[in-house]
C-alpha cells in the first residue's frame, strides 16, 4: 500500500518523560504503514530505550535529542541526533559483549537488531546520529515481485 511521503521531527530536551511521545509517535506511523503489531512494539520499546540511553550523553550546553521519523513506500526510519559524547552506536556497543547475556533491563545490540532491519551510525563535528531502519513485508506476486515491481527475497524485502 503506497501513501505519501511524511517526515516528522520531535525535539526532546532532557526530561526522560517525553520519550514517550516519541513512542507514540513511532506507533502513529508504523500503524499508518501496516506493519504488524508485535514489529511495532518491538520497534517502539527499541527506540524508547534508545532515547534513554542517549540522554546522559548531551553536552552540558541544554542541547536534546532530535528524533525524525520518516516514512517511504518500503521502510520505516528514525533517526536520533545529538551533540554530545561521541561513542560507539548506544545498543550496538554492547552487541559482542552482551551476545550471551540478553539484558531486559538494556537495550542490548541483540535487542536492537532483532527490533530493526537496519541501523547506521555517523558522526560528524560533534553531532551524533542513530538511524533505525525497519522495512515493510510486502506479498509477492507469482514472479517474485512485490507491488512496486521490485524482487523481494524470502523476508518479503
Amino acid at each position: 500500500m503506497a501513501c505519501e511521503h511524511s517526515r516528522t521531527v520531535l525535539h526532546l530536551s532532557r526530561d526522560d518523560r517525553m520519550i514517550a511521545a516519541v513512542g507514540g509517535a513511532v506507533a502513529h506511523f508504523a500503524e499508518r504503514l501496516g506493519l504488524e503489531n508485535a514489529a511495532c512494539s518491538l520497534l517502539t520499546s527499541a527506540l524508547e530505550e534508545l532515547c534513554r540511553q542517549t540522554l546522559p550523553l548531551l553536552n552540558g550546553n541544554g542541547d536534546g535529542l532530535d528524533v525524525a521519523i520518516e516514512d517511504f513506500d518500503d521502510r520505516l526510519q528514525i533517526s536520533v541526533e545529538h551533540n554530545g559524547e561521541a561513542q560507539p552506536s548506544v545498543g550496538v556497543e554492547s552487541f559482542i559483549a552482551e551476545c550471551a547475556r540478553d539484558s531486559d533491563q538494556r537495550l542490548t545490540g541483540v535487542r536492537l537488531m532483532r527490533s530493526v532491519d537496519r541501523i547506521e551510525y555517523d558522526a560528524r563535528s560533534g553531532s551524533i546520529r542513530t538511524t533505525l531502519v525497519k522495512y515493510l513485508q510486502f506479498e509477492k506476486d507469482e514472479f517474485g515481485k512485490n507491488e512496486f515491481g521490485k524482487n523481494v527475497g524470502k523476508n518479503g524485502r
